[in-house]
């Protein structure tokens, strides 16, 4: 079985878990409550899972990737995320303007709907940031080490 490196890939295993919650608000909100029997756009979930997926292959094989395939899954995912993001937040828009621009008597449950949105696009948020940070991170490089030995007698 291969060892993972938790202390290497903890932003990774963050962002993977952000990115679930972030996605598990999306349904939710998109299924049930005010938005209930609306349509929902299911790119956000096919774009998220794709991210989860990356990022999964990127924490279980490590270091057995080369670093060209590691740099892939964390950009990758991180445009993903991005625009799962862009995708989640347009769909709330509506909500967004009738709670806080159109304040006339919009039901509680539509301003529920939206708050709860917001608590998933801040998990999205915080998940990309995570994979940012990763990216530009010194221990995704791998360096050259030099051993001195001493001579010989």
């Amino acid at each position: 079985m291969a060892q993972i490196n938790v202390k290497a890939s903890l932003r990774e295993i963050i962002a993977l878990v952000l990115a679930v919650a972030g996605l598990a608000v999306y349904i939710v909100t998109s299924t049930t409550g005010y938005l209930a029997g609306t349509a929902m756009n299911v790119l956000p979930i096919v774009l998220t899972v794709v991210a989860v997926a990356a990022l999964v292959v990127d924490i279980a094989l490590g270091s057995r990737l080369p670093a060209v395939v590691r740099d892939l899954c964390v950009v990758g995912a991180s445009a993903l995320l991005a625009a799962s993001i862009a995708l989640f937040v347009m769909a709330r828009v509506t909500l967004a303007a009738d709670v806080y621009f159109i304040p006339v008597n919009y039901p509680a449950a539509e301003a529920d709907a939206l708050h709860i949105s917001i608590a998933g696009v801040v998990c999205y948020l915080l998940a990309d940031i995570a994979l940012i940070v990763e990216a530009f991170a010194a221990s995704r490089v791998e360096r050259a080490t030099i051993v001195v030995e001493p001579a010989a007698a």
